[in-house]
C-alpha cells in the first residue's frame, strides 16, 4: 500500500503550522510588550522611592548630625 498523503491535507498542514509560528511571534511580542511597561513601572517606582527617602532625610533633624559623627568615626580609622 502506498500512503501517499492528500496535497489538500498537506496544505491544510502547512497552513496549520504556519498559523501556530504567527500564535508563537504574537505570544513573543505580548510579552516583550508587557516587558517595557514592567520597565517603566520599575523606574518609576524607583524615582518615587528614591524623592520619598530625600523627602525623609531632609526632613530628620539629627541625620545631618550623624553624618558628621559618621564621617569623623570612619576618618579616624
Amino acid at each position: 500500500m502506498s500512503d501517499s498523503i492528500d496535497p489538500h491535507e498537506l496544505r491544510a498542514r502547512l497552513h496549520r503550522i504556519a498559523a501556530g509560528r504567527l500564535r508563537v511571534a504574537a505570544a513573543q511580542q505580548d510579552m516583550v510588550a508587557a516587558l517595557v511597561m514592567t520597565t517603566k513601572a520599575m523606574r518609576d517606582f524607583a524615582s518615587t522611592f528614591n524623592a520619598g527617602i530625600a523627602r525623609d532625610v531632609a526632613e530628620h533633624p539629627d541625620l545631618a548630625e550623624l553624618n558628621v559623627q559618621m564621617d569623623a568615626f570612619y576618618d579616624a580609622a
